[in-house]
């Protein structure tokens, strides 16, 4: 199949097939980044690398990851297209496994796969389903995320209303002193919020 092309702003990024596809979540994503120059940030889950793309752009050093091979190559061909090789670096494994226990970042970020869903059901796709809830790969990520952020780090969390954020949500207040929901956008069937968690405990 023939690549698509996505836009966010005046960035664009080929999408190669069987890649998520940047959408609502990813732009909500793009939009709440607040980058101060300078900043380390992880990406877990890059896709096709576009909010690694934006990160770097407003000055950030960039460490993104994927467990999709093919996400991993396209990512990197988008980084190459907008000449970020030397502000990013894309790896891959899931969740946590390509990073090293002693690096820490400023800033973490993640838009997680939050729809429930198997891989019985026949219309499965991993980019989507975060379990038989929905939040099961997102809890995974929470139970060691506060390992890789510096002491006043912070976190950017994408999740949905069919999920059951307000799960999340105490979880993170398990684990952060400052929690906030900080955008939420109403769709035709769902909510998506942007959390954000600074201050781990």
């Amino acid at each position: 199949m023939t690549p698509s092309v996505a836009f966010y702003e005046d960035i664009w990024v080929v999408v190669d097939d069987g890649v998520y596809e940047p959408a609502d979540d990813t732009f909500m994503l793009c939009a709440n980044l607040e980058i101060a120059p300078g900043e380390t940030v992880l990406e877990i889950g890059t896709g096709c690398g576009l909010v690694a793309i934006v990160a770097a752009k407003a000055g950030a050093k960039v460490v993104a990851t994927d467990q999709s091979a093919a996400a991993v190559q396209n990512a990197r061909k988008n980084v190459t297209l907008h000449g970020c090789g030397s502000r990013i670096e894309i790896r891959q494994g899931d969740l946590f496994d390509p990073i090293n226990t002693k690096e820490t970042f400023t800033l973490v970020l993640i838009n997680p796969p939050y729809l429930p869903g198997t891989k019985e059901d026949p219309a499965f796709d991993p980019a989507w389903s975060g379990g038989i809830k929905g939040y099961e790969l997102t809890e995974r990520f929470l139970d060691q995320c506060v390992q890789y952020l510096d002491p006043n780090g912070r976190l950017l969390l994408v999740q949905s209303s069919l999920t059951d954020p307000e799960h999340i949500q105490l979880r993170l207040e398990r684990l952060f002193r400052m929690v906030k929901v900080k955008d939420e956008k109403a769709f035709f069937f769902e909510r998506l919020l942007i959390f954000e968690a600074q201050d781990p405990k």
